[in-house]
């Protein structure tokens, strides 16, 4: 058959060509082929060897100063001191990878509390016969150089990261940035707290810098301790037992006075002062400067002489041996080592226990820490483990894993999210992150690279962090939004829970209250008018938190251009107000405010409604009026009734118009514990990685149309009743006709924070069919 093999005849002279060619390409480079294999195969070896040549080089450079670090043969040196930070420190990555991975690990921040407390003082004593001023001046130096490069480092990276990959607009982006500045000048934990932040919230999971509260309270107690000592008598010549006697009753006394002052907080209820003033944890601190003083105390010349002669029974002690006290000297010195092992094994499990058992768990800890300071001599079984060398890398790593471990750890939460598979990789980047951080802050500590960071510590590191904050500064002015690789045209406006109109004083802050606040003044609700005197009628939104979640309606209501807008919103409370409330609820405490707030905006609205104004009403009415005790519904109706049709006879005398919304679907869904930005993907954050918070709750359209469909019934009654009221009803505009179910999130759109309140995208649903009503009402 003809073209058997080949395309049909029409192109077989195009097919012979292409087989010629071919065939004389392949007896071209048979001589050639082998060769051309060859040098390929050559070329890969060459690039293989080269990667591998490179990534040893590469880990000899990362490891270089950490191994010159083991080589420490100091006589001072306790390698067990390093095990101890390594406890601490993995005890912490474990617990912020997971808190049910290790239920105690948040414990190892009071462990390092009191290892600072001994390493300091007793680098302090070290150099204790300098005269004061020196004695400051290089304890200061070398703090500075031990401290700021690699925190600096770790706080410019992680926040180019940070603005990389979160929106400007994300209520987090700005306090997460100024909890980053406060870090630079140790004080985060001052700002944490002034920002009522709450430490074991889910709020400070996607902070970056929420870690360096610890940080925070160690450089205040850098500046305190040392002018302590001078205040003690060292820094200049005199009896090395009199002054070092005055610092151990000192220590004791603060140690006594601040454990008081924190278990007063706590036991007050005001545990967030507890946990983040430096005052509130100095006991910790003061217990290792106790442990440092105790140790180098039973380690002098005297005392191991009294020790050996109590011991083996002869040499005396003391002038006056007591038979009781040598037996307790020789059954403490017998029972050392297994002391020390108990300690360790308690110190171990405490870790286990979980949050709820604080306070107890920390000084339990704290206590074991020190005794661990103070017991431990080399022979034993317990330093022995702590003095491994895997240990001891871990442990002089242990503050570049500090600073890097939740930074990125809280980004990944905002990428690629925490999950299983991630945590290898995760740890493999917080591990070369600490090792690069670790060579950064040895060749600050040691180099002379930057000479006015190597002479003039002191002038240098504040001036570097003063340049680092300008940069922070930025990324919150000038470069905001420039470096974000998202969508900046979806989030704008639509992400965050705190709202805001643009160009105006409407916002969270000043337009609601929560339902426990003190009554504010009349003239404070001015800042939640837009501008007046302009002759375009005024829309009045008032209610409780449901008004205050339409303040985007109101933004983009306010640019169409035909309308001013007022926002008023008490958490919690109808407006106006009327009683009872379904289950009672306005007989609790929470709520006594309520009526008189209710009446003194009845009293505003008298004064600033005139002809062409309408009075918006947005309440969550089927917590009012909902499900109930048959016999009590009528007399909930009726108030409601009652209320509604009192105030739209005022409405009414002031030539406005009274607009009463009806209820929204709801849903059996707790309020979202994250930023709502994280329910949007990005390049940068997979659909994959969405948190299941945002996957949506759907409910039955007709059974929720049924659920309020009382409220409904009554309002267009009321409707009906009074010439000036009119009824708009939401629901159409985020549960289409057209669906079977409403749903919380919708054509790629988180539209409810929690059960029944809009997000910032839910509330723009209704823009359409607001502006609709507006104009033909």
């Amino acid at each position: 058959m003809s073209g058997g093999n080949h395309p049909g005849n029409r192109f077989q002279p195009l097919w012979s060509f292409r087989a010629l060619l071919s065939d004389f390409v392949d007896q071209s480079l048979q001589g050639f082929q082998p060769k051309l294999i060859n040098g390929i195969g050559t070329l890969g070896e060459a690039l293989a060897q080269a990667m591998v040549r490179g990534t040893v080089t590469g880990g000899r450079y990362l490891l270089a100063p950490l191994a010159h670090s083991l080589g420490n043969t100091s006589k001072a040196y306790r390698p067990e001191i390093d095990g101890l930070r390594a406890i601490a420190v993995l005890a912490v990555i474990a617990n912020h990878l997971g808190a049910s991975v290790l239920p105690g690990g948040y414990l190892g921040v009071d462990m390092f509390f009191v290892i600072s407390g001994y390493v300091v003082t007793s680098s302090l004593l070290a150099r204790s016969e300098s005269g004061g001023a020196a004695l400051l001046k290089d304890f200061y130096k070398r703090r500075f150089k031990r401290l700021l490069p690699a925190l600096t480092l770790m706080v410019l990276v992680s926040a180019l990261l940070f603005t990389l990959v979160v929106s400007p607009f994300d209520d987090s982006y700005r306090p997460s940035l100024r909890t980053a500045m406060a870090a630079l000048f140790g004080v985060s934990n001052l700002y944490l707290l002034r920002q009522g932040t709450e430490y074991f919230s889910p709020d400070t999971l996607y902070n970056p810098w929420m870690h360096s509260w610890s940080l925070g309270v160690e450089e205040q107690f850098y500046l305190l301790w040392p002018l302590l000592l001078l205040a003690c008598g060292f820094g200049r010549p005199g009896a090395d037992r009199w002054r070092r006697r005055r610092l151990v009753l000192l220590s004791l006394a603060l140690l006594v006075g601040s454990l008081s002052f924190d278990w007063a907080l706590t036991l007050a209820g005001q545990g967030e002062k507890a946990f983040f003033l430096m005052p509130a944890r100095f006991w910790e601190l003061a217990l290792g400067c106790l442990a440092c003083l105790l140790h180098r105390g039973r380690g002098d010349s005297r005392n191991r002489e009294r020790l050996n002669g109590a011991v083996a029974g002869t040499a005396n002690p003391d002038p006056q041996p007591s038979w009781l006290r040598r037996g307790l000297v020789r059954w403490f010195h017998n029972q050392k080592a297994p002391l020390t092992l108990a300690a360790l094994a308690g110190l171990l499990l405490l870790l286990t226990r979980p949050e709820s058992e604080r306070p107890w768990t920390s000084l339990a800890i704290t206590t074991l820490t020190a005794a661990l300071l103070i017991l431990a001599e080399p022979a034993a079984t317990a330093t022995q483990l702590l003095a491994q060398r895997w240990a001891v890398a871990i442990g002089l790593l242990s503050y570049s894993l500090y600073l890097w471990h939740w930074p990125l750890i809280v980004l990944a939460r905002w990428t690629v999210g925490l999950q299983p598979v991630v945590v290898a990789p995760l740890l493999l980047l917080i591990g070369l992150a600490s090792l690069l951080s670790y060579r950064f802050e040895v060749f600050c500590r040691y180099g002379s690279g930057v000479p006015l960071l190597s002479r003039r510590a002191l002038v240098g590191y504040p001036a570097f962090s003063l340049v680092s904050a300008a940069i922070l500064v930025a990324l919150q002015g000038p470069l905001q939004a420039r470096l974000y690789g998202g969508r900046l045209d979806g989030n704008a406006g639509q992400s965050s829970t705190i709202k805001r109109i643009g160009g105006t004083t409407i916002d969270t802050v000043h337009c609601f209250v929560e339902p426990t606040s003190a009554l504010p003044r009349s003239d404070s609700w001015n800042a939640c008018r837009s501008g007046q005197g302009d002759g375009r009628p005024t829309l009045f939104f008032e209610g409780d938190s449901h008004t205050h979640a339409l303040i985007p309606l109101g933004e983009k209501l306010l640019k169409d251009g035909q309308f001013q807008v007022a926002f008023a919103a008490r958490g919690g409370c109808p407006f106006p107000y009327f009683q009872p409330w379904h289950q009672d609820r306005h007989r609790s405490d929470r709520y006594r405010l309520c009526q008189p707030h209710g009446q003194a905006r009845l009293a505003d609205l008298g004064r600033l409604i005139r002809p062409g104004d309408r009075l918006i009403l947005v309440s969550n009415l089927p917590s009012y009026l909902g499900e109930g005790p048959r016999a009590e519904a009528p007399k909930r109706f009726e108030a409601y009734r009652r209320s509604i049709l009192l105030l739209a006879g005022r409405i009414k005398r002031q030539g406005g118009r009274l607009v009463l919304v009806s209820p929204l679907p709801s849903f059996e869904q707790s309020k979202l514990s994250i930023p709502l930005t994280l329910c949007h993907s990005e390049w940068f954050r997979p659909s994959w990685a969405i948190p299941q918070a945002c996957r949506g709750v759907a409910e039955s359209r007709q059974l929720e149309l049924q659920r309020t469909e009382a409220i409904r019934v009554h309002q267009r009654e009321l409707e009906r009743q009074s010439p000036v009221i009119d009824v708009f009803d939401p629901f159409n505009s985020v549960c289409p006709p057209a669906q079977a179910t409403c749903q919380t999130y919708s054509q790629g759109q988180l539209l409810f924070s929690d059960g029944n309140h809009l997000t910032n995208q839910g509330a723009l649903r209704l823009y359409g069919a607001f502006s609709r009503f507006l104009a033909q009402t």
